[in-house]
């Protein structure tokens, strides 16, 4: 009877000492989540915040553009007709013999090809060139005015 009476008067004061400790405003340590509690949903809530890269990531919206215009980390979602809907194939005519840049999602892959004579057109990719969840690829020959390429995304 002793040690039940000790036991709860133990879990008495801890609970006093706990709810004390939350009625000032220093924060708990390890009170992720602030629900007044450490424990495994506090885990569960670092996962999360890890995951969501710290609660600022959102919805990733990708651009694709293609133009004579390099594209950089201030200009990409506005040069060349930059859009966000991204083809899976697409018919290009240049406007002016020159070097072009294309801008992809980086989880896709791009193939040209020259329509005049079905061949593929060289390309390189500019790593030089630092956009958030893009690349970059430059047309490694000025493409021929009036020519047509077809551009294929996958």
């Amino acid at each position: 009877m002793k040690k039940k009476l000790l036991l709860s008067i133990t879990a008495m004061l801890l609970m006093c000492v706990s709810a004390f400790a939350q009625s000032g405003e220093t924060p708990l340590k390890g009170d992720v989540n602030e629900d007044g509690t450490v424990d495994v949903a506090d885990i569960n809530a670092i996962i999360k915040i890890m995951k969501d890269a710290g609660g600022t990531s959102g919805e990733t919206t990708y651009y694709f553009s293609i133009g004579t215009t390099a594209p950089t980390a201030s200009n990409y979602t506005t040069i060349n007709g930059a859009t966000t809907t991204i083809p899976t194939t697409i018919r290009y005519s240049s406007t002016e013999r020159n070097y072009h840049y294309i801008l992809i999602p980086s989880n896709k892959t791009i193939t040209i090809v020259d329509d005049s004579i079905n061949a593929p057109i060289n390309i390189t990719e500019q790593t030089s060139i630092s956009i958030p969840n893009h690349k970059v690829y430059k047309t490694n020959g000025a493409l021929s005015v009036g020519g047509t390429v077809r551009i294929t995304l996958s």
